[in-house]
This record gives structure tokens, sequence and C-alpha cells, in this order.
């Protein structure tokens, strides 16, 4: 009974400890090469802080709780886990493998004897034997012309793919949770314009009702001003319910319901508006050597070219160390001869060679599969190549020319200020007319849309440009 209880104990042993390296153990250490959390690649630290929902939001709180809040991020991080796990499953393949089995025998033999013929009758015996066997297993492959290597840089090429397509995640998670952020902000900008505006129309009404009522004025002067006011107030009843919307929206980015009131951090100074000094061909080299989405390209060519090893692997030869270990105990009964059987064990070791001999012709055709395959992620490398290039060249013109017309804008702006003074006061001193005055408000309101509209692409220019590279901050927020 002590050595059936050993084998059961080392049954559960050996069936026990899958379990314990998969939730205690880090055997091969590719924990770390998989990020602790869905956002500490991008943020740098294992767990996201708590964002008080109650305080004006700056760019950065609303990118971060965007990023620990998006179920994408979660997604990809889960991925990255798992192909994680099965880099570790292909490093097993080097390691032994030994099962273990026990159990226990009773055989009954009953026989009957018949002694008729002899004027004995009939006789009944039954010999009852009980027993316990248990065995040892052990298979250890020592030789595989580079199967199990060839497996190991395949699932780590997967395992890189993942990590990056990961980073790419969070850089789309950190675009589109700053472009919902800039919406608000260019809304409550458009906003405010429309709020001036209707000030302006405001005044110059009551500039040509006064005009009237005295006799200086004409009656069409006023109604083409109440219209113009009328028009204003439209356009900022728009505007409000626009920028309400975008709010609504920017919650839902952070993970909010879009009834939370948020509410961000008031317009600080823009910062220089100068465009990206670097050339746009260094830029292009810089974004094919990091952007997420050309390392995990590579990756996936990586992981191909390994399956194309491994698949000629499996058509060759392999060479294992295999043993085995035999214990057969009686627990009581007896031979024939009445020698009583105690114990019986047995123990074999040796070397095994497999050799492939034909298989259906699988390992030509298995060849062939994974060399177009490889073909495909090539193409596929090159065309994200392009892919990059473009939206890298495309990124920095547009920048150059958001640049330009930023400040632009800023003179069209003062321009119109400066026209306006001018009209109203020709038009109070009973020089100018009410028509040149009706125009350079349209001016001045037509300026300050302008206006929103230039920062508005001149920073999303900016994002889209750090996006494209591979880098989103290649500039501090503003």
């Amino acid at each position: 009974m002590k050595c059936c209880a050993s084998f059961a104990l080392l049954s559960a042993i050996v069936a026990s400890s899958s379990l314990a390296q998969a939730t205690l153990l880090d055997v091969f250490r590719t924990r770390a090469d998989a990020p602790a959390t869905p956002a500490s690649s991008l943020i740098g630290t294992s767990a996201c802080p708590h964002v008080h929902v109650d305080v004006p939001f700056e760019l950065g709180d609303v990118i971060l709780r965007a990023i620990c809040a998006h179920p994408r991020a979660r997604q990809t991080w889960s991925a990255a886990r798992g192909r994680a796990s099965a880099v570790d499953s292909a490093r097993s393949a080097y390691l032994p493998s030994i099962n273990a089995t026990a159990g226990i025998q009773h055989d009954t033999v009953s026989t009957r004897y018949d002694y008729s013929a002899y004027g004995l009758g009939s006789v009944d015996r039954s010999e009852t034997t009980s027993a316990m066997q248990g065995s040892l297993d052990l298979s250890w492959l020592l030789f595989d012309f580079g199967q199990r290597g060839a497996s190991v840089r395949q699932t780590r090429a997967l395992l890189a793919a993942a990590n990056a397509d990961h980073d790419e995640t969070l850089q789309t998670i950190f675009f589109d949770a700053a472009r919902a952020f800039y919406a608000v902000r260019d809304a409550q900008a458009a906003a405010r314009v429309a709020m001036l505006t209707e000030d302006v129309a405001r005044e110059i009404l009551a500039i040509a009702h006064a005009k009237h009522q005295a006799g200086a004025g004409a009656l069409i002067d006023q109604l083409q001003a109440q219209t113009t006011y009328r028009r204003a107030v439209l356009d900022r009843v728009a505007a409000e319910g626009n920028a309400r919307t975008t709010t609504g929206l920017l919650a839902v980015a952070m993970g909010l319901d879009a009834n939370v009131p948020v509410r961000i951090a008031e317009t600080k100074a823009m910062p220089s508006e100068r465009a990206n000094d670097a050339g746009v061909d260094s830029l292009i080299d810089e974004a094919k050597a990091r952007r997420p989405k050309l390392v995990a390209a590579r990756a996936m060519l990586d992981a191909a070219r390994a399956d194309i090893d491994a698949a000629r692997a499996q058509g060759r030869p392999t060479i294992s160390l295999v043993g085995k270990r035999i214990l057969n105990s009686s627990l009581h009964g007896k031979r024939s001869d009445d020698t009583p059987v105690s114990r019986r064990s047995s123990s074999v070791i040796g070397l095994q060679l497999t050799i492939p001999l034909f298989e259906g012709l699988n390992s030509g055709y298995r060849v062939a599969h994974m060399l177009a395959r490889a073909d495909e992620r090539e193409a596929d490398l090159h065309n994200t190549e392009l892919q990059v290039s473009a939206e890298v060249w495309k990124s920095y013109h547009e920048l150059q020319a958001d640049s330009t017309n930023l400040t632009n804008s800023r003179a069209l702006v003062e321009d119109a200020h400066r026209s306006l003074d001018i009209s109203r006061g020709r038009y109070k001193e009973g020089v100018g007319t009410f028509t040149e005055l009706l125009n350079a408000q349209t001016a001045l309101s037509d300026a300050e849309k302008q206006r929103v509209l230039a920062v508005s692409k001149w920073r999303i220019s900016r994002i889209r440009l750090a996006a494209s590279l591979g880098n989103l901050k290649l500039w501090s927020s503003d």
C-alpha cells in the first residue's frame, strides 16, 4: 500500500506542475515582455491614477482617462499577454515530459473440476489475486533539426507584433482623445465668436434704430440691421448646441456617460506657430524606424519565415531520450507452483530515432504554403511602408500650410476689427453708408470663424504628424 500511495502522490505532483507554472511561476520570464497593464506602455506606470471629474480637464487628463477606460486597449493588451504565454509554451518543448500512472487490479478466477466419471462428482475452486501496478514514463526530445527553435522564433515574433499592435492602438486612442478635446475647445471658441458677432449686430441695430428715430437714417437700414441680428442669434444658438454635443462626445471618449458634466481647462496662450524644422525625408525615416504599425508588419514577416523553418523541420528525423520504470506488486495470491509473488519491477532507458518516411506529401505542401505566406507578409510590409510614407508626407505639408494660415488668420482678424471700427465711426458721422457697415461686420464675423478654423486645423495637424511618426509626444500639450 505504501508503494501505491507513493505513485498516487507522484501523479498528483506531475499533474499539478503545469497549473503551478501557469498561475504562480514565470519560468521563462516572458511576463516582462508584455505590458503590465493596458496603459503602462504609454503612460509608464503600472496603474492608472485616479482622475477627478469635478475639476477642469487638461489635455493630458483627457488622454490618460481615455487610455485607461478604452476597451480596445484592454483587448490588445490581453492579446499581447496571450502571445507571451505562447512563447512559454513553445520554450517548454525543450523540457522533458514525465508521466506517471498507477492502478490496482483485482482478479478472480473460478474453476470447476468434473470428476463424475470417477464417481466423485464435481469440485469448484476459486482463486483471487489483487495487484497494484505503477509506471513512470520519461520522454525528452534531444534533436529535431531546429523545429522547436523555429517555433520559439515564431511565437516571439508574434509577441513583438502583438505588442506593436497594442502600441498602435494606444496611439490611436491618444489621437482620438486629443481630437475630441480640441473639438470641445474649438466648439467653445466658435460659440464665443458667435456671441461676439451677436453683440456687434445688436450694437449696429441700436445705431440704425437711433438714427431712424432721429430722422437721419432710413427704415431699410434698421430692417437690414434687425435681419442681421436675428441671423446672429440663430448662429449663436447653433454654436452653443454644438458645444454641448462635443462635450458629451468627449465624456464618452473618456469612458464616461454622455450626460456627465465634463469641463476642460481654459485656453492657454498659443504656443509657437513655427512649423516642424525637421525635413520631411528625415521624418519619413523616423516613422519607418519607430511606427508601431511597421514594427508589427516586420514581426509578422519574421514569424512567417520562422514558420517556413518549422515546416521544413517537421519532415526530418528526431532523436529522443526515453525511459520507463514499471512496478507490479501482488497484494495477496500465489503462483501455480505455490511460490508467493510479492513484487516485480522493470526499467527501460534508451535513445529513440524517429524517421518520417511518408506522410502523403503533406510536408511539401506545408512548406509551399508557408513560403506563400511569407511572400504575402513581405508584400504587406512594403505596402505598409508606402502607407506610412504617404501619411508622413501628407501630414508634414498640411502642417506647413496650416502654420502659415495660422499667422495669416491672426492678421485677418486684426484687419477686420480695424475695418469695423472705421466703418462704425463713418456711419455714426453720416459719412459712411449702412451697406459699408454691414460688409465690415460680415467680414469680421467671417475672419473670426476663419481664425477658429485655422487654430483647429493647426492643432490637429501637429498631432496627426506626431501620430504618423509613432511619437505623440513630439510637441508639448497646449
